[in-house]
């Protein structure tokens, strides 16, 4: 058969596309059916050519039909099922407007044509029309009518034709499309032209909002905090402008929040702003702050300046049976009662209440006995907080330690608000809620069974310094920073070590644990010595030292133990026993000197290369008063050009004491080692080098003018070494790298015996266990089982794909993001657009044909 024909799909678009590139002057199209959809396959094609387009089917009555056909037109136009709908629409409208297209209605005509005609001498005659679904999905039939299939049809039989008979072909094929030309022409002149009245329906519809204008412009109003007139000076950056956004929606709603960001991003300040906006909407009046030590200060500054008034306290303070701070306490909760005053509870670093029970009645069914602290927060809360008297904000950058537990602890401090009606969040992402269970002793507190729920619950919410690094940063030739004001502050990156550092004495100290030398006559503490034992050997020799010291002297001696003076447990063996084993140790160790000391000269090395190499600043955290004092004295004797500054001192009337020094003296060490981030430049000379913490100075306070953390001890829970990086994992001035290293105590021979005797290499796998499952709240790694790893910190952040414009929101399904989050990071790239849409009605051109109504709903009350 001498045509080209076919009969399956796309067939018939394919060869719309190939002859109507070849066209010079003219396409006239013929169809049933037509929709932007089916233009938009086929527009680049039309390019410089006229295009004529009949639409027609049988309907009764020609304004019937007319109006049919708009409005199916517009009908799929608004079923939104196209991507490139809009940029289809603008191309006809341009189209239409230069004279290029005219499209006319012959429906009243019963036409009902498929025709597809280029210039005069091509013409594709078939069943398919002008739609996504004519040329892309449904089986069509269809015949090519061209010169190139009579060329084709010759070339392939060579002498077979004659030219007489190829001429009579070609005047054939003319003579077919010249008549479908004149038929075309005299039903497109018969016809009614809508181009104009199609025209202006498309001009309206272009005017109609994108649905990622909503999205954006949605986004910014959620965000929009109400302008406070107030002297705080501290304005909020983007990243702090959402988190401060959420909580106050979640305090509105359910009377407390619970805000997890990582260290370094502004929690104070965050704080602060919500007490600022909740007071000037008359829900507080009076902010209580629980808090750290060594940010006492800090809280009290802030709320000063902010014109609130504050009363701040510690955990250690409310552990307390009596004290000064507990009358202020018990006169706050006196005036509660009496309807007097309306409170904020600030709780920051929540996770330092992860604990509910202490650790003697943890694992007690019966006759457990709360800490102190936890049963005051909670009285207040569940008594108050379901009355609107006080609302609630937990503050914290890493809640996980342990378990799930730790986290349901926290939670129960938020007003107990929870039920299943009320648990799903506004932006929920078809989030599943039935897995949640709550407490049953204490209805309608929240609770949850599984860690990755957390950030599922309606009052919590979390960001971490590599998604603000990923979504909210900018980036320059130097690398990725955050604006705050018109100030540049980078994010480092991150360089992790870890050195393994072998055990000294660990054939003595086998011998000596596997014969019960630290057990005690009482299972309640019957392994708490031999633990204490192990941490001190893990230490420092120093630290072992003392401790061992401390066994021979209890009970009765100086130094004895405390649980002696309790008179709650003895030794198995007596002193007299125990003094002869342990002194010919205690005697070993005085006999070493620092040279002798692995783990000494492993720390000399590192801070030889960064403080008199590279002129960088070093914090060293350790879990032992004796260690950090061992440290101060051997820095000071090996490295003489170091200023070196120990927040631990030896007791004058107890030289084998140690406590800490007083605030005020480790206040100024903290301002002189670290000026530019204390704002304290006057103390830049003579500054210290090196500073030597234990973990009461690793939470709250600014030290990122060092740029090294070394953990010369390791710890029982992620959250310390996370707060002990985040002395410095903080936005700086100029790019640069922070290094992390972890010294490792390792046994030498490791049998399977000495493993699950000493526990010494179990220490270290259960904190990376615990470390890989607290990553769910920090997305960064603070610790690493390699000996090297480097970290650009925004490819740590949890993956969130929303593509502007295509709104495939879907994707963003990470279970370690707020939910909210994943919206408001995608507003910041946009913020300029998204803040220069006009202020009118914003309407959508978006239907569906889904099985219930849907309706989005933006409602301006008041402001």
């Amino acid at each position: 058969m001498l045509p080209t024909t076919w009969f399956e799909t796309r067939v018939t678009l394919e060869q719309i596309r190939e002859n109507f590139s070849q066209g010079q002057k003219e396409i006239r199209i013929a169809c049933g059916f037509f929709t932007l959809k089916g233009w938009g396959l086929i527009k680049r094609y039309t390019n410089n050519k006229k295009v004529f387009i009949l639409v027609g089917i049988d309907e009764p009555g020609e304004e019937r039909a007319r109006a049919a056909l708009i409005k199916e037109i517009m009908r799929h136009l608004a079923l939104g099922r196209d991507l490139e709908r809009r940029q289809n629409v603008i191309d006809l409208v341009k189209r239409i407007e230069q004279k290029e297209l005219n499209i006319v209605d012959a429906r009243a005509s019963s036409h009902h044509g498929k025709l597809y005609i280029v210039d005069e001498n091509i013409a594709i005659v078939g069943s398919a029309n002008t739609t996504g679904r004519g040329f892309l999905d449904q089986i069509e039939a269809g015949v090519l009518l061209a010169p190139s299939v009579i060329d084709k049809f010759i070339s392939e039989r060579e002498n077979l034709c004659e030219s007489s008979q190829v001429k009579f072909f070609h005047q054939l094929i003319e003579s077919q499309v010249a008549n479908y030309v004149k038929c075309f022409d005299d039903y497109f002149r018969n016809a009614h032209d809508i181009t104009q009245e199609l025209l202006n329906l498309l001009r309206e519809w272009l005017k109609f909002s994108l649905p990622w204008d909503i999205y954006l412009k949605t986004i910014l109003a959620l965000e929009q905090i109400p302008t406070v007139k107030n002297d705080y000076a501290k304005k909020p950056v983007s990243y702090q402008q959402d988190m401060i956004a959420e909580a106050l929606r979640q305090i509105r709603g359910y009377g407390g929040s619970m805000l997890v960001a990582s260290t370094g991003l502004g929690k104070t300040v965050m704080g602060t702003h919500i007490a600022i906006q909740l007071q000037s909407e008359g829900l507080i009046n009076n902010v209580i702050v629980i808090c750290p030590r060594p940010v006492r200060k800090m809280w009290k500054e802030e709320m000063h300046d902010a014109g609130i008034h504050e009363d701040c306290f510690t955990l250690h303070t409310l552990d307390l049976s009596n004290a000064k701070d507990i009358q202020t306490w018990k006169f706050i909760i006196q005036r509660i009662s009496q309807g007097h005053g309306k409170y904020l509870l600030i709780l920051d670093e929540s996770h330092q209440l992860r604990n509910r029970y202490p650790h003697e009645f943890k694992n007690r069914k019966k006759n457990k006995k709360e800490r102190l602290a936890f049963t005051r927060i909670n009285e207040l809360v569940n008594k108050y907080g379901n009355q609107e008297k006080v609302k609630v904000l937990l503050l914290s950058g890493s809640p996980y330690a342990t378990d799930i537990e730790n986290l349901n602890t926290q939670l129960t401090l938020l007003p107990h608000t929870s039920t299943i009606s009320n648990s799903l969040p506004l932006f929920r992402d078809n989030q599943d809620f039935s897995e949640f269970s709550f407490s049953d002793h204490e209805p309608n507190s929240w609770k949850i069974n599984l860690s990755s729920d957390f950030f599922k619950l309606p009052v919590t919410h979390q960001l971490t310094t590599p998604i603000v690094a990923k979504y909210y940063g900018k980036r320059d030739e130097y690398g990725n920073y955050i604006e705050f004001g018109n100030t540049k502050k980078y994010f480092p990156n991150i360089i992790l070590y870890s050195l393994h550092i072998p055990l000294s004495f660990e054939e003595d100290m086998t011998t000596i644990i596997s014969q019960g030398y630290f057990d005690l006559d009482t299972k309640t503490y019957k392994k708490n010595i031999e633990t204490q034992v192990k941490i001190a050997w893990g230490s420092s020799e120093f630290a072992l030292k003392e401790f061992l010291q401390r066994v021979i002297d209890t009970p009765g001696g100086l130094n004895q133990l405390d649980f002696a003076t309790k008179g709650k447990a003895n030794f198995l063996f007596d002193r007299t026993e125990r003094e002869k084993v342990l002194k010919p140790i205690i005697k070993k160790i005085e006999n070493k000197t620092y040279q002798d000391d692995g783990k000494l000269n492993s720390l000399l090395s590192i801070l030889r290369l960064h403080c008199l190499q590279n002129q960088e600043k070093v914090i060293i955290f350790c879990e032992r008063y004796p260690t950090a004092f061992y440290l101060e004295q051997a820095l000071k004797e090996l490295i003489p050009d170091l200023l070196v500054f120990c927040s631990v001192e030896k007791l004058n009337d107890n030289p084998n004491k140690y406590d800490l020094k007083q605030d005020q003296k480790i206040e100024e060490a903290i301002a002189s080692f670290a000026p530019v981030a204390n704002k304290s430049i006057e103390k830049k000379y003579n500054s210290y080098d090196v500073f030597i913490a234990t973990d009461a100075f690793g939470i709250g306070v600014n030290m990122q003018d060092a740029s090294v953390v070394i953990n010369y001890d390791l710890a029982w829970t992620p959250i310390q070494p996370i707060q002990r990086a985040g002395r410095v994992l903080r936005p700086w001035d100029s790019p640069r790298t922070i290094k992390v290293y972890t010294l490792i105590p390792k046994l030498k021979n490791n049998t399977d015996l000495k493993y699950d005797l000493l526990n010494m290499d179990r220490r270290w796998d259960n904190l990376m266990i615990r470390h890989d499952e607290s990553r769910k709240f920090i997305d960064l790694p603070i610790l690493t089982d390699h000996s090297q790893q480097e970290i650009n910190m925004p490819d740590f952040a949890s993956d969130v794909s929303i593509k502007s414009g295509s709104l495939t929101l879907d994707s963003a399904d990470d279970d370690e993001i707020s939910g909210y989050y994943k919206h408001t990071m995608k507003l910041h790239p946009n913020r300029l657009y998204a803040e220069n849409l006009l202020n009118r009605e914003l309407i959508s051109a978006k239907e569906y044909s889904g099985q219930y109504v849907a309706v989005y709903l933006l409602v301006k009350y008041e402001e």
